[in-house]
């Protein structure tokens, strides 16, 4: 696997920490403490506020989650109206009774209306190309981009649900400034990404209104509840290793569970896990190898933080160990790879 790849490849479980942060700031305006917010989530208020901590992306819809929960708002407080909880799944719920992605589309913008929401759609047709235009109203303008981004990565993703396929997107623009976290978009949407527009809008090819919805309501109603956590939605059975994958890359400063602890999570036994794995020409020492070099390489290339620094946060006692590993992964030396 050349550089290129290897970079591509570590967007896939980590992001920094900014939209977490941007949660907590959010939960203090409306009167939950930061103190209380870094409680519920798991996390030292230190590494919240420090814009260079890599996280899991599991830590984004748990961030969501407390606000939602806390605000009984699926708008999380921000508006300048509230967006009654069960508005999501509403939206869903009608979207699967149509027949067509362009049927369903007006469907939710019917529900947009009738709820009254914080947030205005609407969808222009532009030769090939569909721009769906989101316009949330937000009292406080530092949240408005966090709200922007949630308000199209949860349409994408409830898009790409209706008709059981991803949608590629053309495009994603956003009206605020360009932020320091531009990489964790670049995960969210898959496309190219731009700030400072006329419209917060995705933009994709014509033909997907034609597609046929086959989203069954009940198999996504459990998701709805927490509406961010569609993100998590998978069209298929995660595989064995991308469960593995995903416990692991949530364990803070890379305390990795050992393999009784991680089949417990699993609802296996340790024999029943290993031979899973050796099913997939696996092993439990491999993944939590890819999932170091995956978070190394986040940090090298999203942060600023010292090495030493980067080997901690990695699960690496020293410095020696940790350039021996990455040198193993990469071909470079984390001095060498990071410029």
């Amino acid at each position: 696997m050349n550089q290129n790849d290897i970079s591509a490849a570590t967007g896939e479980l980590f992001a920094t920490n900014i939209f977490v942060r941007d949660f907590c700031f959010l939960g203090e305006s409306i009167g939950l403490a930061r103190e209380e917010f870094a409680k519920r989530i798991g996390l030292s208020l230190t590494s919240i506020e420090d814009p260079q901590v890599v996280i899991s992306k599991h830590y984004i819809v748990k961030g969501y989650t407390i606000i939602l929960e806390y605000s009984d708002d699926e708008f999380l407080g921000a508006g300048t109206a509230k967006l009654p909880r069960g508005s999501v799944d509403l939206m869903v719920k009608s979207a699967c009774t149509e027949q067509t992605l362009a049927q369903a589309i007006k469907a939710i913008e019917q529900v947009i209306r009738i709820s009254q929401s914080p947030v205005n759609s609407t969808t222009i047709i532009e030769g090939s190309l569909v721009r769906w235009q989101f316009i949330p109203k937000v009292k406080d303008p530092r949240f408005s981009l966090l709200i922007s981004a949630l308000c199209t990565c949860m349409g994408h993703k409830v898009l790409s649900t209706l008709i059981k396929k991803e949608i590629p997107l053309k495009y994603s623009h956003f009206m605020e400034d360009k932020p320091k976290n531009i990489s964790d978009y670049q995960f969210l949407f898959a496309c190219p990404v731009k700030f400072n527009q006329q419209h917060c809008e995705l933009a994709f090819d014509i033909k997907w209104l034609k597609q046929p919805i086959k989203c069954n309501y009940q198999e996504v109603k459990s998701y709805l509840d927490i509406p961010l956590s569609l993100i998590t939605y998978s069209f298929q059975t995660l595989g064995f290793i991308r469960q593995i994958k995903d416990i692991l890359s949530a364990c803070p400063y890379a305390r990795f569970p050992n393999q009784l602890e991680l089949a417990e999570q699993l609802g296996v036994s340790v024999r029943t896990m290993q031979r899973k794995l050796d099913a997939e020409n696996s092993n439990y020492m491999q993944i939590k190898d890819d999932i170091r070099q995956r978070k190394a390489i986040f940090y090298l290339e999203h942060t600023d933080k010292r090495l030493d620094e980067v080997a901690e946060r990695c699960g690496f006692s020293e410095m020696a160990s940790f350039t021996r590993a990455f040198i193993r992964w990469t071909g470079y030396s984390p001095s060498k790879y990071k410029k």
